[in-house]
């Protein structure tokens, strides 16, 4: 049966009879797939897809604060697909570069917040808001202080800690802190924590909690030799409720620790010596000394970074990365190069090693 051409549906408007500034609006709502679908529509389409209007749009919703054009594109378009590019290749140069001068001893411990830099300089925590460099608005708050050089810090959400939050309450951040002074202190909205426990320096702490949504821990490393899980929940003078258990097997300062990925139970310690235990935190007691360790092996002296992933341990010491494979405590394989390793990370997404060496 033929439709009748004066019947409402035989004159339906199409997409492509909406004028082009109409079509540009609803386009700007579009992500990179969807405008990118658009213009491989029909030509009409194209032509809304490519307007400048919808990539001012798409390079705001990106960047917000930065100016879309540069020197080199001649479109909008250009101009976000070629900063696009770039950062996913790390092949920029940030124009957000600010020589910031601060007086005292140089920051050494940094951290980014969402829009703020949260850095340590001798005793003292600092921030310092991303928004405020973009216009010229330098100034640092103070965020609190130990009564030594802090050594680690750690940021979680608010919602990894507590549950039954507003949606405020979790975008709030934990900074977990590390110093000299044998002190281990806890900083967030709610107030202010301090934990003690070791009987030396506290060098190092674990990059994330332990637990379950019953009870979630976190760990420290320090001078003494021992591993110490507190429980984020408990109080009491000084964190005195809050030590869960001390765990006992380095002969040498405990430098580094870093969670399992494969099993989120297991926690990994290094010495300065090398040796790398893995400790079971299920297993652990309050009066469990070594028999929670499951696994130890050794990697070269001196470690200066660590990171776990999947079931692989990744340490960098002297001039390698050595990989361990946490299942069965062998080393997988070893990267070396030619300079000695000052600095590391790991970028999983990317399948990266970054490290860092004298003078680049």
């Amino acid at each position: 049966m033929r439709a009748d051409p004066s019947s409402s549906y035989g004159s339906s408007t199409a997409i492509t009879d909406l004028d082009i500034d109409a079509l540009t609006h609803c386009a700007s709502y579009l992500n990179l797939r969807g405008i990118s679908n658009l213009a491989m529509s029909c030509k009409y389409l194209n032509k809304v897809a490519y307007s400048d209007s919808v990539w001012q749009s798409l390079y705001r919703q990106e960047w917000p604060a930065l100016v879309p054009l540069s020197n080199q594109a001649s479109s909008i378009r250009e101009a976000y697909l070629s900063r696009h590019t770039a950062v996913r290749q790390f092949k920029y140069d940030d124009p957000l570069l600010h020589d910031i001068y601060i007086t005292g001893k140089p920051p050494h411990q940094l951290l980014f917040d969402k829009d703020n830099i949260i850095f340590s300089q001798g005793p003292s925590i600092h921030s310092l808001q991303i928004d405020g460099l973009i216009y010229g608005d330098i100034s640092c708050t103070p965020r609190g202080n130990h009564n030594a050089r802090v050594t680690c810090m750690r940021l979680f959400s608010s919602s990894e800690v507590y549950l039954n939050q507003s949606d405020s309450e979790r975008d709030d951040s934990i900074l977990i802190t590390s110093s000299n002074d044998h002190f281990v202190r806890l900083w967030s909205k709610g107030g202010n924590r301090c934990f003690k426990g070791h009987n030396g320096p506290v060098l190092t702490l674990s990059d994330k909690l332990l637990g379950d949504d019953t009870g979630k821990i976190f760990a420290s490393g320090g001078e003494d030799g021992t591993v110490r899980l507190w429980s984020i929940y408990s109080s009491g003078k000084r964190g005195q409720h809050a030590l869960k258990a001390t765990l006992h097997g380095h002969d040498k300062a405990v430098s580094l620790m870093s969670v399992a990925r494969h099993k989120t139970s297991l926690l990994v310690s290094v010495a300065k010596n090398g040796k790398v235990r893995v400790w079971d935190t299920m297993a652990a007691s309050s009066s469990t000394r070594s028999s929670s360790c499951v696994g130890m092996t050794s990697v070269p002296f001196g470690p200066v970074g660590m990171k776990c992933h999947e079931s692989l341990l990744y340490v960098a010491a002297g001039f390698s990365v050595t990989a361990v494979d946490l299942r069965t405590m062998h080393k997988a394989f070893t990267v070396a190069q030619k300079t000695k390793v000052h600095s590391f990370e790991l970028l999983p997404t990317k399948s990266t090693l970054c490290t860092g060496g004298t003078g680049r």
